[in-house]
């Protein structure tokens, strides 16, 4: 039997394609070495890190897209892969804490239940990314020069 701790390990959280440029212009697919960041101009040395603080952005301003079963997402990478892994817990955790997960019935459920489990916390994993994708990619419309600031994304976090 699979663990808890593997089936969230095993998601692939997904982001609209609406997004998939703007990742592009300011993440690297795939990750690559740290200096390549600089010399691509790219803020974020993988998409996973992007996610992650789109995740934070969009849950810290209770901006949220509820996406559908119809909605195409566009996924990347497992989250066993995303690192500083306490980082990810901490999402994971936020995650769990919002949604309807129910930590004590689990222990006693067979598998299609459990599975629902996990879809609701993936489910307000990418409400949440979204939702902070949508803020980011709006105020960098607004004013593209934003990302010419190398503090632009340290500076969204304070406000």
């Amino acid at each position: 039997m699979i663990s808890l701790q593997e089936k969230f390990g095993n998601l692939k959280p997904g982001y609209m394609p609406k997004y998939k440029d703007f990742i592009d212009q300011v993440a690297q697919f795939g990750g690559g070495a740290e200096g390549d960041k600089y010399t691509q101009a790219k803020s974020f040395s993988n998409t996973y890190e992007l996610y992650i603080y789109a995740f934070f952005i969009g849950l810290y301003n209770d901006k949220r897209i509820d996406l559908t079963d119809e909605d195409k997402l566009t996924s990347f990478w497992e989250m066993k892969n995303w690192k500083p892994e306490p980082l990810t817990n901490s999402l994971l955790t936020c995650a769990i804490a919002v949604s309807d997960f129910d930590m004590n019935a689990i222990e006693e459920k067979d598998n299609d239940f459990i599975s629902k489990q996990i879809k609701l916390v993936k489910n307000e994993i990418e409400a949440f990314a979204n939702g902070g994708l949508e803020l980011i990619k709006s105020a960098i419309d607004q004013d593209p020069e934003l990302l010419e600031d190398d503090m632009y994304f340290i500076k969204l976090l304070s406000t």
